[in-house]
């Protein structure tokens, strides 16, 4: 693992460990996350890794402070994500979210009858929002320490975990308990804390498994 690649990890887990909504980025530099991982970074260091951050969308940023760098930074349901499932390694986060592709000869491919092709259920893709339910669960503890009753989002969020969980999800089920959890995020007591980071996660995640409400357009 290079220099920066250190440095990033640590920043995201200090962003994932500090309870305030968007702490102040100088303040990583004496925390907990950087005396773990041994890193004593200089201000352009900091600079060059909260610039990749953004690039991938895993922080959100505010203000400008010392070299041009944001004076706050958060997560976004992306860097919730990645902490949370991969310990804030980038390289594992980037490799769970490209799909792979397996080429095989034409050749090879044994035709299917047209009848067992249309009479086959259409298997529906429910990890990204098995991901962002299990976020959310993870998280809800802290804000609801700090920002009051998450009861309801819990009990959607559980729901849809294990709606998602299913062998053969029910399409329509995970649709309407992933837009009541959208609602939750937008509306209630985590609006402006929790919602705001991970509603954009839950919408890509809603987009990758093709239940997405017809004329809603993913974050680009």
């Amino acid at each position: 693992m290079s220099r920066l690649e250190s440095i990033a990890r640590a920043f995201l887990r200090y962003l994932y460990e500090d309870h305030r909504f968007r702490p102040e980025v100088v303040d990583f530099f004496d925390s907990p996350a950087a005396e773990a991982a041994a890193v004593q970074p200089s201000w352009t260091e900091l600079a060059d890794v909260l610039e990749e951050l953004r690039e991938r969308e895993l922080i959100a940023t505010s203000g400008v402070g010392q070299l041009g760098t944001p004076t706050r930074a958060g997560l976004t349901g992306s860097g919730l994500i990645c902490v949370g499932r991969h310990g804030g390694d980038i390289t594992s986060w980037a490799r769970s979210q490209s799909v792979a592709v397996l080429d095989t000869p034409a050749d090879a491919v044994v035709p299917q009858a047209r009848s067992a092709v249309e009479s086959a259920p259409r298997r529906i893709d429910c990890s990204g929002l098995n991901r962002v339910a299990k976020v959310v669960l993870l998280t809800l503890p802290t804000v609801h320490a700090r920002y009051g009753d998450t009861v309801a989002i819990e009990s959607t969020a559980q729901r849809l975990c294990e709606a998602t969980r299913q062998e053969q999800p029910d399409p329509e089920r995970v649709r309407a308990l992933a837009q009541r959890l959208r609602t939750d995020l937008s509306t209630r007591s985590v609006a402006n804390t929790l919602g705001v980071v991970l509603l954009d996660g839950l919408d890509e995640a809603l987009a990758e498994s093709g239940l997405a409400e017809p004329g809603r357009t993913p974050p680009s």
